[in-house]
């Protein structure tokens, strides 16, 4: 069977919850009192904002959603809702790596500001995922053809960059995950 679009982006999704997990696990930390090394924030921020946003994000918003257009789907509707929800999450990531600067520098408050962030982002990124796996991808499977899924499996033909990531989200999982 021929890989899907919808398959790889939901893989990607899974990916994402990987490095979500440790988010989550580095954050439990702080709150405990312990310190995390700026290293490994930076390592996880660097993932979020390069494969969650910079990778999957775009490919969504420069590959599919122009297809889901093509196939009569309204621009002002579900799509323009989802970006905007992306642009929510860049802001989110502009404050985390702001947060985690204030941590390397020694801010009292700076574990305070990244947990609250973070949690923040990470209910949003989950609640978005959840839409697009539930109504997006199931729209995108009914509305493309298989010459339109075709072509855009071609355009998202990026193996070097998911694989790096997809091991960076594995590792941080092991590490950090509880």
């Amino acid at each position: 069977m021929t890989p899907r679009p919808t398959h790889l982006f939901r893989h990607e999704h899974r990916v994402i919850e990987q490095a979500l997990r440790a988010l989550d696990g580095m954050c439990f930390r702080l709150q405990a009192g312990d310190d995390i090394p700026v290293e490994a924030l930076a390592q996880a921020l660097d993932f979020v904002q390069n494969y969650a946003d910079r990778f999957h994000h775009f490919r969504e918003e420069e590959y599919l959603f122009p297809a889901l257009k093509q196939c009569g789907l309204e621009e002002g509707g579900a799509l323009h809702f989802l970006c905007d929800e992306h642009e929510l999450e860049r802001e989110l990531l502009a404050e985390l790596e702001f947060a985690i600067e204030e941590y390397r520098y020694g801010d009292s408050d700076a574990v305070r500001r990244f947990v609250e962030i973070m949690d923040r982002f990470r209910k949003h990124l989950i609640g978005h995922m959840q839409k697009e796996d539930t109504l997006l991808f199931r729209m995108a499977e009914d509305l493309l053809d298989d010459d339109a899924k075709n072509a855009l499996m071609r355009n998202l033909a990026v193996e070097g960059v998911s694989r790096k990531y997809e091991r960076l989200a594995a590792d941080l999982e092991k590490a950090w995950a509880i």
